[in-house]
């Protein structure tokens, strides 16, 4: 079974880097960005808690590899590195307990989640 790595000490949380050079790049429209990538997050979240399989599936390697992305592109690097543990486990047909993984990815949301509001709140 694939070993899941939920706090590997060269990710962060939230990269600050990234998120300035979002701001950077995109002026005013930043925030609107920033916060549709972790609504998306969370929608892909909720997909895979209620789905019926409890196996790796193809729309499972879908949903981890989009939340990869989104996570990656507002600097949400340890919740990056989760869905592609998850969907390097699909990939390679390792086994692994999609519920444990799921609970790591949703409490990195939070703390992704929290770190958004403090620096998009006026």
């Amino acid at each position: 079974m694939a070993k899941i790595d939920p706090d590997p000490e060269n990710q962060l949380t939230l990269d600050d880097k990234i998120i300035a050079q979002l701001k950077q790049d995109m002026g005013e429209d930043a925030e609107m960005v920033i916060e549709s990538y972790v609504e998306s997050i969370d929608e892909f979240l909720c997909d895979i808690e209620n789905s019926t399989f409890r196996t790796p599936s193809d729309d499972l390697h879908r949903w981890a590899h989009t939340i990869k992305s989104s996570a990656a592109s507002i600097g949400a690097m340890r919740l990056a590195h989760l869905a592609a543990q998850m969907e390097n486990s699909y990939r390679d047909r390792q086994q692994f307990d999609l519920d444990e993984q799921l609970q790591h990815m949703q409490r990195e949301y939070e703390r992704v989640s929290a770190s958004i509001e403090k620096i998009t709140s006026p």
